[in-house]
């Protein structure tokens, strides 16, 4: 059975129709008029009994917000990545909160809904003027989705953290956020992130489709001084698996809240073009587990891959990560934790030449074991307030270079020179 439901909006005429549990909206979709009215109206009614909403391909101008009910999808067309392509599939032209950050958000997801198949784009945003808006997407309670997504240019790209939240999972999510790509916190029982990719290319690469593309070393630079692709603060035991970001002040920072802090287990991450790919602010105890990560920081004052800053006193554990670029250094450490390398690759540091050393560690404990080094500089650095550290099994190019300052309980041996 198949139902039209019309509605009279000033001249212009929309169209919901019901078929089996999905609600098909048709019209207003040449982004002409604002569709937040006739979208909110078929979710409403899916809401009802759960039915899904489906956006057929076309241009939907959003003036206002849109809330998703619990148990139900809204879904477009897309379900492969794409750079910015506005001509095809399903995109939400994005007007709504533009100079408040505060704003309601575009899209708010209840528990147990779920966003898919879309493209966000928001027309007014000028990377030559940036303007704050709100959150794009905002979840709270159980099982919210963000599934097949591009973000183009959104200023704040999706918000797990502002609301108690659980179990929230999020795949295949694409795009350019200019000032926070996803942020997590206040998340009691493991969340998920799979195949996340954030980059200027989504929102700097033209397409052909017509629409205007910002300056490219603008985008760059400004992505470089404000942007922060992943931030996590209290998140219980976090899964996260294939992602990558690009040109970003901070890739991954970990910060402490209210809430508390991040553990988890991060799994083939990358940042690449970072000024820091990994800043830790605070990790609980039971540990960040990173491994498999790539990590380049270049291209800003002082670029370094990871550091750890002075108020974390919780454990890190980097294991068979890779480090290159022009990087002046590879690890910084400060605070009262514990950080351990093993089997970490280090091809380059002391890009400006001052000696500086590949891991550098001014608090806490410290284990660099199996590693590969491949520059015959400044190894490893323990500074004055640097506690134990056991450094064992590496390999390096010339005799392994440590400078130890440390009054602690230092342990040192079984390195080897590399053959040439």
């Amino acid at each position: 059975m198949f139902i039209d439901i019309f509605l009279l909006c000033g001249i212009s005429q929309f169209m919901i129709g019901n078929c089996g549990d999905i609600l098909n909206v048709a019209g207003f979709d040449d982004g002409s008029k604002d569709a937040t009215e006739l979208i909110q109206i078929a979710l409403n009614k899916a809401g009802e009994s759960g039915h899904q909403v489906s956006l057929p391909a076309g241009r939907y101008r959003i003036d206002g917000n849109l809330t998703i009910p619990a148990g139900v999808t809204l879904k477009g067309t897309w379900e492969a990545p794409h750079h910015a392509s506005l001509k095809t599939g399903t995109v939400l032209l994005a007007y709504n909160g533009k100079g408040d950050e505060s704003a309601t958000p575009l899209i708010n997801l209840a528990p147990g809904s779920t966003l898919k198949g879309v493209t966000i784009y928001y027309p007014e945003q000028d990377i030559e003027d940036v303007k704050p808006y709100p959150w794009t997407i905002q979840g709270r309670g159980m099982h919210n989705s963000v599934i097949d997504v591009t973000l183009v240019n959104s200023y704040k790209g999706i918000d797990i953290g502002t609301y108690h939240n659980e179990l929230h999972y999020l795949r295949n999510i694409f795009g350019c956020p200019l000032k926070i790509g996803i942020y997590i916190n206040g998340c009691t029982d493991i969340g998920r992130i799979e195949n996340v990719h954030f980059n200027p290319h989504y929102w700097g690469r033209d397409e052909g489709d017509g629409q205007a593309r910002p300056n490219w070393k603008k985008l760059l630079d400004y992505l470089l001084a404000e942007s922060e692709a992943f931030v996590f603060g209290r998140t219980d035991w976090e899964y996260v698996i294939n992602t990558f970001c690009y040109g970003q002040k901070i890739g991954y920072h970990f910060v402490g809240t209210e809430q508390g802090a991040c553990n988890g287990n991060f799994l083939g991450i990358g940042a690449d073009g970072t000024q820091n790919a990994v800043v830790v602010d605070q990790a609980f105890p039971y540990g960040i587990l990173i491994t498999n990560g790539e990590f380049v920081s270049m291209n800003a004052d002082n670029p370094i891959q990871i550091v750890v800053n002075k108020n974390n006193d919780g454990v890190i554990q980097l294991n068979n990560c890779a480090f290159w670029g022009p990087a002046n250094q590879n690890v910084k450490i400060e605070g009262s934790g514990t950080v351990s390398l093993v089997q970490c690759n280090f091809h380059q540091w002391d890009h400006v030449k001052k000696g500086l050393a590949s891991i550098e560690s001014n608090g806490g404990n410290l284990i660099v074991s199996n590693c590969n080094f491949h520059q015959a500089k400044t190894h490893i650095k323990l500074g004055k307030n640097s506690g134990s550290a056991v450094i064992s099994g590496n390999l390096t190019n010339g005799k392994i270079k440590i400078e130890n300052e440390s009054k602690g309980d230092v342990q040192i041996g079984f390195n080897a020179v590399k053959s040439k």
